[in-house]
């Protein structure tokens, strides 16, 4: 067991995709599979399971995952500290998983091509929106992107982006028929709940609160991409943020009329701990390419 087969490991884990990560990696795909294969060995369990042309973590899989990411998180911001502190500041921020990556980093770049901010580095690092509060709590970051509003901390919120979540059946089902509906209409088939620890949870939570009643449970699933992939093979529906990833599954698309089913994503900071210089120069520009969301 290497930091090699470790950081391969880890980039597979994020994309669950042999393809991709070797592409990210810049290492050939037969590397990166007899690398995995090799601490699957050394390691004595099996951290990935096949299912068609995907790959998943399988359970002992995930929770390894989530300390080796945990550890190289360590690792950078030991890294981050041995660096000079003048003149390079360094602004770290959490980020909820789920966020369109495209709208986030639009906001990033602008921020960074502006003369007046080239001593200004960016670190993210993506949590779901429960452990982006913890961080944030922890002094971790300066600040976080996050999907909902925790209710037992006194964070500052600027809504930064909105999202709405569509319905997602197998192209067979009898709700594939519509392209939108009320959520009620699909009260009576199984749904894929979102797991807790989720920002994904608190939407599925309010959206059917508003009608009373929760639907029959097929399983639990953490990731969005995993979720598709079980809704594709018929475990059952469930609600998903709208992302490009998902055309790449057979499942229909449809668009609740529900008013519950729109979001905002937020930058929030912690208002009894004052942010840096570079920080608070972060949110300034943010809130201000932002306002009309406000």
């Amino acid at each position: 067991m290497n930091y090699n087969s470790l950081y391969y490991f880890k980039i597979l884990g994020e994309t669950e995709h042999f393809g991709k990560a070797a592409q990210q990696l810049h290492i050939e795909q037969p590397s990166l599979s007899q690398s995995i294969k090799r601490l699957e060995k050394d390691l004595g369990i099996s951290l990935f399971e096949k299912r068609g042309r995907n790959v998943f973590l399988t359970q002992s899989g995930r929770a390894f995952h989530n300390k080796i990411q945990q550890a190289f998180e360590l690792i950078d911001t030991a890294a981050i500290e041995l660096q000079p502190k003048d003149p390079l500041e360094t602004i770290v921020i959490s980020s909820v998983h789920s966020h369109p990556r495209s709208e986030f980093s639009k906001y990033v770049t602008g921020f960074l091509n502006q003369p007046s901010h080239q001593n200004i580095r960016i670190s993210i690092y993506e949590r779901h929106t429960p452990e982006s509060f913890e961080a944030l709590r922890n002094n971790l970051c300066h600040l976080i992107v996050c999907s909902s509003k925790s209710k037992q901390d006194d964070f500052e919120y600027v809504p930064i982006f909105k999202q709405k979540v569509s319905l997602i059946v197998p192209e067979s089902h009898p709700l594939a028929a519509y392209d939108q509906i009320d959520i009620a209409e699909a009260l009576s088939y199984k749904f894929i709940y979102p797991a807790q620890i989720t920002g994904m949870w608190t939407i599925f939570e309010k959206m059917f609160a508003e009608i009373g009643a929760l639907p029959p449970v097929a399983l639990e699933a953490e990731s969005v991409t995993f979720t598709a992939s079980l809704v594709a093979n018929n475990f059952g529906i469930a609600l998903s943020p709208e992302a490009e990833h998902i055309n790449q599954y057979n499942v229909k698309k449809i668009r609740l009329t529900n008013e519950s089913s729109n979001f905002y994503h937020y930058l929030a900071h912690s208002k009894s701990r004052p942010l840096s210089p570079a920080a608070e120069q972060f949110k300034t520009f943010i809130t201000k390419e932002t306002a009309l969301l406000a």
